[in-house]
């Protein structure tokens, strides 16, 4: 217990560093150790000091871009310093390094790459591969055509930790842990269908319409949200191109994209590999199997969609997307009755317990990523979802 402690006491005492020598007027910091106290720096977790050196890095690229004078971007999220908390890293440097990306590429690609390449290690830091790229993944919604031969064990959420009681917020809804934070208002009182252990649309549509019609967005996110909404509206004409070819919403095109590439339009949305000139090495590796340049984030995405059985498909009614959504991340949160934070993180159905990597799952964890689920809403709040 006592090693816990110090550590979440030196993680600490590293964010509060972090945010006093990266926040005000934006600045170009030097190497870690003059960023950070010496004693600190020496005994800095991994997680705390790649944190560190990813924000040094985005804050020198974006002084770059300053110097180059490159145009503003309708993609702008925050300026100058980033809060220090490393809980909230994802959600706060992933839109700038891709309005970074939107203003350099087409006067300075090289800058883009850097940033491409950044928003790599970032996402890196979240992403977990779903089980729709393994073997044996109970999809009866994804009938692939050509799926890896690779095996992953059904993975299960397990019960909370005692120190973490479960407390809905909505009648029938179960939450991974207490809410800390505003209540939401006009949040509806009728309550909700529990969550089924079924895999079965049949059995689970009701649920979905159910919890979509009652998901409300986060005060602390809202910021965050309307930037995924800004960003689905800005790269429209990309997937809508894309999603005509196959018969695929640019909607659902879009919130695949978010998630399972951090919106880089330089990777893979299959996993978001960096570069796309070179093939896929993560799950599923070596994707697309024909691939020689010049090679478009188009081609790879329709390789992606394609593998994943999600082409020539005929219902794309909300439920239904949803359950595809939720048969290819997988329905290990199913299992134990909870929320699924691929669906709902960022709205008032979800608050934290997340698996973190195959096979392991902690209670304690927050998605950093916005829900495919909300991303949905955002664009049904806008009358942008047909």
């Amino acid at each position: 217990m006592g090693q816990d402690i110090n550590r979440r006491d030196l993680l600490g005492s590293a964010s509060a560093a972090m945010a006093a020598a990266l926040a005000g007027p934006l600045s170009l910091p030097g190497p870690l150790e003059q960023i950070l106290p010496a004693q600190v720096s020496a005994l800095l977790p991994d997680e705390a000091r790649g944190a560190a050196e990813l924000i040094a890095e985005l804050l020198r690229l974006e002084e770059e871009a300053k110097a180059l004078r490159l145009p503003a971007s309708a993609l702008a999220f925050g300026s100058g310093g980033i809060p220090g908390d490393t809980s909230r890293l994802y959600e706060q440097v992933m839109p700038r390094l891709v309005a970074l990306i939107d203003r350099s590429q087409a006067r300075v690609p090289q800058l883009a790459d850097k940033a491409a390449a950044l928003l790599f290690r970032l996402h890196q830091t979240q992403y977990v591969a779903p089980d729709g790229w393994f073997q044996g993944s109970l999809m009866p919604a994804l009938p692939s055509v050509d799926f890896p031969q690779t095996a992953r064990p059904q993975r299960i959420a397990t019960p909370l930790d005692g120190d973490l009681p479960a407390q809905p917020v909505l009648p029938g809804v179960v939450l991974a842990a207490p809410v800390a934070e505003p209540a939401v208002p006009d949040v509806p009182t009728v309550p909700l269908p529990g969550i089924s252990a079924s895999h079965r649309f049949d059995d689970i549509s009701d649920e979905y319409a159910a919890w979509f019609g009652a998901a409300e967005i986060r005060p602390k996110h809202r910021e965050s949200t309307d930037w995924h909404l800004t960003m689905m509206r800005q790269s429209r004409s990309r997937y809508a191109a894309l999603g005509k070819q196959v018969g695929v919403p640019w909607q659902f095109i879009a919130a695949i994209h978010g998630l399972e590439a951090s919106f880089n339009f330089r990777a893979h949305m299959h996993n978001g590999d960096y570069p796309l000139h070179q093939r896929t090495r993560q799950v599923p590796a070596g994707r697309p199997r024909a691939w020689l340049p010049p090679s478009s984030w188009e081609a790879s995405a329709l390789d992606a969609l394609r593998l994943l059985g999600f082409t020539g498909q005929s219902d794309w009614s909300v439920p239904r997307m949803l359950h595809r959504l939720e048969a290819y991340n997988g329905f290990g949160y199913r299992h134990s009755k909870r929320a699924s934070p691929y669906l709902w993180s960022f709205s008032t159905l979800y608050e934290r317990g997340k698996f973190v990597a195959d096979g392991r799952y902690d209670p304690k964890a927050r998605s950093q990523q916005c829900g495919a689920a909300v991303m949905l809403k955002l664009l049904d709040l806008a009358g942008e979802l047909d």
